[in-house]
């Protein structure tokens, strides 16, 4: 940016930067040497009438470069945009749209993008590392391959919530002591206060804090300690052209009686006054931050908790603030909460990478009204929803069949197997059995009884589990709109209301997977799960994208069939699936070891590092209790 601004300056013009926040525009500012301030400020200004020196002289020779755009709100870009170019000005968006996003409606850098193009940069200087950069434009995309950098180099650390926050801080302490800028960062306020809690301990040594105050955060402050403030405020000034910015990083030098501060800035070293209101208000310890308050930093190290339930905008945030490496934290053990135990990812915990597979495969960038209506128009979108209500509607539709006397008996089956329905897998053998007893017209109890059959189950990890696998064996249902869907049982079908619903969602459903079956046959491009080189079937192109779409698997997943499979019947077609694909790319895959000699492949202490395929292996889940 600096490159252009010079070239549109010596050619005549001048050049104006804006950003979303106070502290980006600084940074923009101190980088290019240009007047900087923020969208927010051009748009309040523009709302009352009162606009700046540096607004009222933008004209046809002015270049506005709005940094961060994708952190700014569709309706604030508009604003400014349409302010510069009815002043005859040129504007240029830089940002990127993996970044966290602003509160409101955005999503506008993903569609220019699209539909007239952009400039992508691909080298990136920030790391000292090239493989850490190349890593970073990878996870950027979703790419799952991109976890392989971080898992190799030992930058993933594991535990439960305890042992990664110790481990973040010993760290960050080790870094620091080093000389080091190093940074700690976390997904909630809560997490961050406990770290910084335990940098303030750490800084104090069992010695007397002496006079203390109390933050907006909630924590306790004495003079040496690093703080951050959280609100702009242009009336609390450090010199004749900066002030306080949210975002800002300061050392106390003095606690005044009434409550407020006197502090330094971390990087000017200028000092400032705060009121006793701002302070307890709008401040909080600095050494940790969440990953949005740090969009926008860098440091040297960056050592960050991960519970498991972030975004890949989240993750792509928090990989890229550090230099010379970046740490996760990750949390593989349970929260020790009772009501957890239900959970599928309780019942069959993941393995780190596949808790990372997760969370890249979360995206929550913001989606605009026309990518939205581009995205309902997709088939491959359209399938899972539409698996989902089919689904649903099939058990509501059974369960008042079968009438609410039968269910309040099935209820009480505790009686008769004690301890079943406190069994995870219980609401799963539940609709099993109301499904059978619909399809039947027999009693669920009696479905349960021959599953029973008079074996053992007090040895099951998970009797309803062990039950529910039993059912899938005794009985061979008819095929619904997918091979692992139930169909609708003839007396639902036969049912004034929700035959007929369910035959329309059943047919919607099978409509949309012709239609992805159609495309991915049609596609010019190689699956991302086929290796190169190899030539599966159209067949089988088609029936893997379908298993895709349906079961939610993230498009850039190099496992033809993604992750494991709790339900019996989808478990099975994914095994059927897995043999289709290990026999399509078998004499791929034998060429390539007749060519290539063996390698030993890094491992750091995980023996979970997925593989761009694996071909199912002999231990594959088989029918628990049998």
């Amino acid at each position: 940016m600096r490159a252009l601004t010079l070239a549109w300056i010596e050619d005549g013009g001048q050049v104006i930067g804006l950003a979303p926040s106070a502290a980006a525009a600084a940074v923009l500012g101190e980088q290019t040497g240009i007047r900087t301030d923020t969208v927010a400020k051009l748009t309040w200004s523009l709302r009352n009438g009162d606009l700046p020196d540096w607004a009222t002289g933008v004209g046809p020779a002015t270049l506005i470069i709005i940094d961060g755009a994708g952190m700014a709100d569709t309706l604030s870009l508009d604003t400014a945009v349409r302010f510069a170019v009815d002043r005859g000005a040129s504007v240029r968006l830089i940002g990127d749209d993996q970044q966290l996003a602003a509160i409101g409606a955005g999503g506008v850098l993903r569609d220019i993008k699209q539909t007239h193009g952009a400039l992508q940069l691909t080298e990136l200087h920030r790391f000292t590392d090239p493989a850490e950069a190349q890593a970073s434009v990878a996870l950027r995309e979703g790419d799952l391959g991109a976890l392989g950098f971080y898992l190799d180099h030992g930058r993933v650390h594991v535990g439960d919530l305890a042992k990664i926050t110790e481990d973040a801080f010993s760290a960050w302490t080790s870094d620091r002591a080093g000389g080091l800028d190093a940074i700690m960062l976390a997904s909630t306020r809560e997490l961050v206060a406990e770290l910084n809690r335990r940098a303030r301990d750490h800084r104090l040594n069992g010695a007397a804090a002496g006079q203390e105050v109390r933050l907006g955060d909630g924590n306790q402050a004495s003079a040496g300690d690093m703080i951050i403030t959280r609100a702009n405020d242009r009336r609390l000034r450090l010199s004749a052209t900066d002030w306080v910015k949210s975002g800002d990083r300061w050392t106390i030098t003095r606690i005044d009686r009434n409550g407020g501060l006197t502090i330094r800035h971390s990087r000017s070293q200028l000092k400032c006054q705060l009121p006793a209101d701002y302070v307890t208000t709008s401040t909080g310890l600095g050494c940790a931050t969440t990953i949005h308050g740090a969009q926008g930093a860098s440091a040297d190290t960056m050592h960050g908790l991960l519970t498991g339930q972030e975004s890949r905008q989240q993750l792509y945030s928090m990989l890229t603030r550090g230099r010379v490496a970046n740490h996760l934290y990750l949390q593989v053990v349970g929260d020790g909460d009772p009501h957890s135990l239900i959970r599928p990812d309780t019942m069959s915990p993941r393995t780190p990478t596949e808790t990372l597979q997760q969370i890249l495969a979360r995206d929550d960038a913001p989606i605009s009204a026309s990518s939205l209506l581009r995205q309902l128009n997709d088939p491959a979108v359209r399938l899972l929803d539409a698996v989902q209500r089919y689904t649903d509607g099939l058990h509501v539709a059974a369960e008042q069949l079968v009438g609410s006397r039968t269910l309040t008996e099935l209820d009480r089956v505790d009686k008769y197997v004690p301890g079943l329905t406190d069994e995870p897998a219980w609401p799963t053998l539940r609709a099993h059995l109301i499904t059978l007893a619909a399809e039947t017209g027999e009693h669920p109890l009696r479905h349960l009884q021959e599953a029973g059959g008079g074996r053992d189950l007090s040895t099951a990890g998970d009797m309803a589990a062990v039950l529910y696998w039993r059912l899938t064996a005794l009985t061979t249902p008819e095929a619904g709109p997918l091979p692992w869907l139930p169909h609708v049982p003839h007396a639902i079908q036969d049912h004034p209301a929700w035959g007929n619903y369910l035959a329309k969602r059943a047919q919607h459903v099978a409509d949309l997977a012709g239609q992805i079956r159609d495309l991915a046959t049609r596609a010019d491009d190689q699956p991302v799960w086929a290796p190169p080189g190899s030539h599966p079937s159209t067949a089988l192109i088609g029936d893997i994208a379908v298993w895709r779409a349906a079961r939610g698997v993230n498009p850039q997943d190099p496992q033809p069939t993604g992750g494991t499979q709790l339900e019996a019947a989808a478990d099975l077609w994914k095994q059927h699936l897995d043999r289709d694909v290990a026999r399509a790319i078998e004499p791929h895959n034998s060429n390539i070891n007749q060519r290539q000699a063996p390698r030993k492949a890094l491992r750091h202490g995980y023996d979970d590092i997925q593989r761009p395929y694996q071909t199912p292996r002999p231990n594959a889940p088989s029918s628990p209790g049998r």
